[in-house]
């Protein structure tokens, strides 16, 4: 009995010994696996990870590259501040850190909890660009996983001056206006990054094993201002904007022989210091469109000329100072006159006497002109955000559009296209583009690209641009410009005045003043378009208003410069740049003579195939507007192809609208329906047709000035 217990228990010591065995067998072979799989399978998983425990890839900030003007003067600098960053991975205690962080900047401590916290990321901002104060209570900081960073921010060195030009970063230095936006690819450079291990006390510190990657600092741009020119621009601006009580104005400063924008500046009145709002920094110059008045005179007066249909001395009906231009529209003049010399028209600046030329000249020679000299179409100056204007064809002309577009209505420009229209006068009629950017260099002084003056196509010859110079000196020496008279310089120039259109309606309170003018007008070097926007003080005219403000400013730039040494050797006529330029265009004349832009497809098409021209549309096929043209030229300098963009008319009618332009009622009796459409929807007119066939009856008439949004009426017959 007694060996069989012992039996049992040595049997039942022996089970439990398997037992044993086999679940260490079992629990060694899952140790094993997850070891293997550790190891092994995923070794590469939980080595990142542990990687992520002690170290992380700081990038290394670029030197942002500096904007100078013409003469190397720094307009904006790099200033370093101190910014504060965490690696959620690598910070101990979370609490804390939020509870200091929270002390020093007064913010709630969920805040910094709520950065700390954030998964799958080895980096997070905490507070950036502090101030000295707040630096100085964080100077001696010692927390794991956090970090102290030196951050470079932008300055501008001559404060508020040239700001709108220069334009603005965001918090990470990227270009968000301006120059620092047009050249951000430019001024940003390329970052770099350096690895960080934490030691044993929880310290950040560089990585000897790995490779440190060193930042490319960015190129600087050299722009074609001068700040001396600048100064006096913002100046006698701010003071002429605050004399004459106006809502704002506009001033651009330009090279008539290479197109180099030298100052320019937009001021709203009334502004309080330290006001942050956008439009303060906008390049209205570009940007705001206004309808010019007097000043587009140029285009009829150079337009006349050019085709031999006026000289200065014929002489030109005005009807006593009176003119009924269409039914119950009815155009006057402050001179009674029954008739003037075209040389009056312009010095007196006679609204009857230039609709009298225009007529004279025709509608489409008109648009030719005018598209030639620039308008409705962008300059190409390479700043953001320009706007084209509005200029309307042919086809969409009312009764009374001619009459009205030849003194500056019905039609919107911006200063920049106003100025380079001038410019073309006073360069013997040879129309440039307008630039800023002179040339990028390395941050060691080489220059990486330098850009020169462009030439863009002759719209008059050399004979009328003198002629018509001759009748601008006039208009300042006996005119309505003698404000703008300067002693020992002869200027040339031209006065405007113009009716702001408010809410549909011409006021008789709201004007825009402006006078353009150049000098020396015997060997033309520099342009000057003043602009001022609805003076209140009491006067308005473009002559009482503007003209004082150009010659204050013309008075400071020769007093402080002098006009040939101003941009020396770029404003020297022989300079190789230019004759460069001009030898190119006299090689291929025709160059820029094609401009279908606004022209219909299918007229477009057809003019392409007569002159055996090969195009791509980008856009619209049918019922379509060209709205941009690019041409591609072949080895011989030959036109080898035209890529046409165009939009669908509604498209085009419903931009146009946008553009808050006046809109008039054009003629459309004995139009089919077809054509009527058409021409209502490219003018972005709303419409209702009754019957079918030919218009026989509109409502309103031609000529009538349309409210926003407001229904025609076309009644129609069949034939």
């Amino acid at each position: 009995m007694t060996e069989l217990k012992r039996n049992n228990n040595t049997a039942n010591t022996g089970r439990r010994i398997s037992f044993f065995i086999i679940v260490f067998l079992l629990l060694l072979t899952v140790v094993l696996g997850k070891l293997f799989s550790i190891q092994i399978i995923n070794s590469y998983k939980y080595q990142l990870a542990a990687k992520k425990q002690y170290e992380s890839k700081i990038s290394l900030k670029p030197t942002r590259g500096l904007i100078l003007d013409r003469k190397l003067n720094a307009l904006i600098s790099n200033v370093n501040s101190f910014s504060f960053a965490a690696d959620p991975n690598m910070v101990d205690n979370k609490d804390s850190v939020a509870e200091l962080f929270s002390r020093v900047f007064q913010k709630d401590k969920s805040y910094y909890l709520d950065k700390l916290n954030t998964n799958n990321t080895s980096f997070v901002w905490l507070e950036r660009r502090v101030e000295s104060t707040y630096e100085q209570q964080l100077q001696n900081l010692n927390l794991s996983g956090v970090i102290k960073l030196n951050e470079s921010h932008r300055t501008y060195n001559y404060n508020e001056l040239g700001t709108q030009v220069i334009g603005s970063t965001d918090i990470d230095n990227n270009g968000i206006s301006g120059i620092e936006m047009e050249c951000n690819d430019m001024l940003e450079g390329k970052e770099g990054y350096v690895v960080m291990q934490k030691d044993g006390l929880g310290r950040k510190r560089p990585a000897i094993e790995y490779p440190r990657l060193e930042p490319q600092n960015g190129n600087n741009v050299v722009l074609t201002l001068d700040m001396n020119v600048q100064k006096v621009v913002e100046e006698e601006l701010k003071q002429g904007v605050t004399i004459n009580d106006a809502e704002g104005g506009k001033c651009v400063v330009m090279s008539v022989k290479t197109g180099e924008v030298l100052g320019m500046n937009s001021v709203i009145n009334n502004i309080e210091k330290g006001d942050v709002r956008p439009d303060l920094y906008k390049l209205a110059f570009l940007t705001d469109l206004y309808e010019p008045g007097s000043t587009f005179k140029v285009v009829s007066a150079a337009a006349s000329l050019e085709e031999g249909l006026e000289n200065k001395n014929d002489v030109i009906q005005t009807y006593g100072g009176e003119y009924q231009l269409y039914d119950n529209v009815s155009i006057k003049d402050s001179h009674k006159s029954s008739n003037m010399s075209f040389q009056q028209v312009i010095e007196q600046s006679s609204n009857i006497g230039m609709i009298q030329v225009a007529q004279k000249l025709g509608k489409e020679r008109f648009y030719k002109y005018a598209r030639d000299f620039g308008f409705g179409i962008s300059t190409g100056i390479d700043l953001p955000g320009e706007m084209r204007g509005y200029l309307k064809k042919p086809v969409d002309f009312s009764a009374v559009s001619l009459g009205f577009m030849a003194i500056g209505y019905e039609l919107m420009v911006t200063a920049i296209q106003m100025a380079n229209a001038y410019s073309c006068i006073a360069n013997d009629g040879l129309l440039m583009k307008p630039y800023v950017i002179k040339k990028e260099m390395a941050p060691d002084g080489t220059v990486i690209k330098e850009h020169h003056p462009t030439p863009i196509r002759n719209v008059v010859s050399k004979t009328t641009a003198k002629t018509l110079t001759e009748l601008f000196v006039g208009a300042v020496e006996k005119g309505t410009g003698t404000e703008a008279k300067i002693e020992n310089m002869k200027i040339a120039g031209k006065t405007g005045t113009s009716q702001k259109l408010i809410e549909g309606e011409y006021s008789k309170r709201s004007y825009t003043s402006s006078f353009i003018g150049y000098f020396p007008a015997d060997d033309p070097q520099i342009v000057i378009a003043v602009i001022i926007d609805a003076p209140r003080s009491g006067e308005y005219y473009g002559g009482r208003v503007a003209a004082p403000i150009f010659r204050k400013i013309a008075e400071r730039i020769i007093a402080i410069t002098g006009v040939m040494d101003i941009t020396h050797p770029e404003y020297d006529e022989n300079n190789a740049d230019i004759k460069l330029a001009n030898n190119k265009l006299i090689e291929n004349p025709d160059k820029d003579k094609i401009n279908i832009i606004d022209f219909e497809i299918s007229d477009a098409i057809r003019l392409l195939k007569e002159n055996n021209i090969d195009y791509e549309i980008d856009g619209a096929k049918k019922n379509a507007i060209v709205t941009d043209q690019q041409i591609v030229y072949g080895d011989n300098s030959s036109i080898k192809k035209i890529k046409l963009s165009t939009k669908s008319i509604t498209e085009q009618g419903n931009e146009r609208l946008k553009q808050n332009a006046p809109v008039y009622m054009p003629e459309v009796k004995g139009m089919s329906v077809r054509k009527c459409i058409k021409m209502l929807s490219m003018m972005g007119i709303e419409y209702k047709i009754n019957g079918f066939g030919r218009v026989t009856d509109q409502e309103p008439e031609a000529g009538a000035k349309l409210t926003k949004n407001q229904q025609v009426v076309i009644n129609c017959i069949s034939n």
